[in-house]
């Protein structure tokens, strides 16, 4: 590599942290983990010196009071003068901070980027049951240099309608898929719970999951007191796991700085390509709950860009925090759903620290990939109800140059569906979800379509349906809506 561009930008470490403290009161919070998972990064680059010679320090939002952790980390690390960066709740915004860090260390704006994240829901949980307060930093200050867009997430007028949370779309999304593939209740559910079996596999192997036992997939898709039913299909063997006290970190710096501190070129990663999708359509405008063009445009973009077919990808680890987000996106990306689709075990066993995720894969994709300069991985991230996509291609061999594309207009070009707010008359049911917490007794809520294929939303309640969703199948149904109630 001695003819590399010295501007090229190289993932060069990478540390990550799982805290398994049972005693809440002794447990270290989210911004030691945040240190010692840089820490961790610069021992794996056998460079300590480079969290010094930081010059941008970026963390994704948690779900913590820290108003600017950036500069906490940078007096901790030494490095007081570095920028500071917070970017938005979304499972996207890891990417994009890499990406944007990639890009201005081929221009010469940036030497050293560090990116950290943790979360500490475990001992946070525990903590509330006991009536405790834990006796975290306050980090009230000074507010981050920069912000890397907006806190919203995409949601609209019926996610905040229905008190919509993401097991009840991306349910709502897998029973449409379902429908589509012609699967019934019960091939659905032993075709996710195989899935998700794979990926629980994946995490025994690796020694930075949260989940380190493999359950068998009968055990994953049944309900019992350990393992509920959340919302039909999903088990809480099928959801994201945030009660977890985890935390990662990536030192990304230009190839003239690695050098520079030492770096051994068997630990450099290069960033091929990668895109950002930052919006989508709303929610009831999409032409189907079960296609997603957003994710497919910002995989086989990247794809392109870094002149890589998917069918040749060594490595793949796909945002996983629900099997319909893994599905969908393994579909528009045109993965084999057989092949393995995750490097960590995703955000269930891997272990699903809110915003931090993708640390995670990006940390345990580099191990994956050092040493083997002909294999190629990919990397996905989702933010809202597939409401936002960033994707990146890997490998440890350098690109000629690092390429990045904003894919949100192409994404947003898709092909809509009127969504009617109010409606009265006859409908057929396209996918529904269970509303298992509602208030007003309303067990189902229902997206349905009209004769003129129109979208509308109704609710369903009637508990005997609920009851039967295991063996007979409401998608496909054809009721009327009246009062934003659905009648079969």
């Amino acid at each position: 590599m001695s003819d590399l561009d010295p501007r090229t930008p190289v993932l060069v470490g990478c540390g990550q942290v799982v805290q398994r403290e049972e005693d809440f009161a002794r447990a270290r919070e989210p911004l030691a983990l945040m240190k010692e998972a840089l820490e961790r990064a610069a021992e794996d680059a056998g460079a300590p010196g480079l969290l010094s010679a930081a010059d941008s320090i970026r963390v994704p939002r948690g779900v913590w009071r820290y108003v600017n952790p950036g500069a906490w980390l940078a007096q901790q690390l030494g490095a007081p003068s570095a920028e500071t960066g917070l970017g938005p709740i979304s499972g996207s915004t890891v990417q994009r901070m890499l990406s944007d860090g990639a890009r201005e260390i081929a221009a010469g704006r940036r030497d050293v980027v560090l990116l950290a994240g943790a979360e500490c829901e475990r001992s946070k949980r525990r903590a509330r049951a006991e009536g405790a307060t834990l006796d975290w930093t306050e980090c009230l200050g000074p507010p981050p240099d920069r912000t890397f867009g907006s806190h919203d997430v995409g949601f609209g007028a019926v996610e905040r309608r229905y008190r919509l949370r993401p097991v009840h779309v991306f349910s709502l999304f897998e029973n449409a898929l379902r429908h589509r593939l012609g699967e019934t209740p019960a091939e659905n559910r032993l075709r996710v719970s195989e899935l998700w079996a794979r990926l629980a596999g994946v995490a025994a192997r690796n020694p930075h999951a949260w989940i380190t036992e493999a359950p068998t997939a009968e055990a994953i898709r049944t309900p019992g007191p350990d393992n509920r039913m959340i919302a039909f299909p999903y088990t809480k063997l099928l959801v994201a796991n945030m009660v977890v006290d985890m935390g990662a970190a990536l030192i990304l710096c230009s190839v003239e700085a690695a050098r520079r501190h030492g770096v051994d070129e068997s630990r450099f990663v290069f960033p091929q390509a990668a895109t950002d999708v930052l919006e989508t359509p709303p929610l009831p405008e999409r032409r189907s709950l079960s296609e997603h063009t957003g994710i497919g445009v910002a995989a086989r973009t990247a794809l392109d860009l870094a002149g890589v077919d998917a069918g040749a990808l060594a490595e793949v680890d796909l945002y996983s925090c629900f099997p319909s987000a893994v599905r969908i996106a393994a579909s528009e990306i045109g993965l084999d759903p057989g092949r393995e689709l995750s490097v960590t075990g995703g955000l269930t066993f891997g272990g699903g620290p809110f915003n931090s995720y993708v640390l995670h894969s990006l940390g345990t994709m580099m191990e994956r990939l050092r040493g083997r300069p002909e294999a190629t991985g990919l990397v996905t991230g989702i933010g809202g109800y597939m409401a936002k996509h960033a994707a990146a291609v890997y490998r440890a061999a350098p690109p000629a140059r690092f390429r990045y594309e904003d894919c949100t207009d192409q994404a947003l070009d898709a092909p809509r569906r009127p969504w009617l707010e109010t409606f009265d008359g006859p409908a057929r049911v396209e996918a529904f979800c269970e509303l298992r917490d509602a208030d007003d007794g309303d067990a189902l809520l229902a997206s349905c379509l009209t004769e003129e294929g129109a979208r509308t939303f109704a609710t369903l309640a009637d508990v005997e349906v609920r009851d039967a969703l295991a063996s007979e199948d409401l998608c496909g149904r054809s009721g009327r809506v009246s009062n934003g109630r659905l009648s079969l």
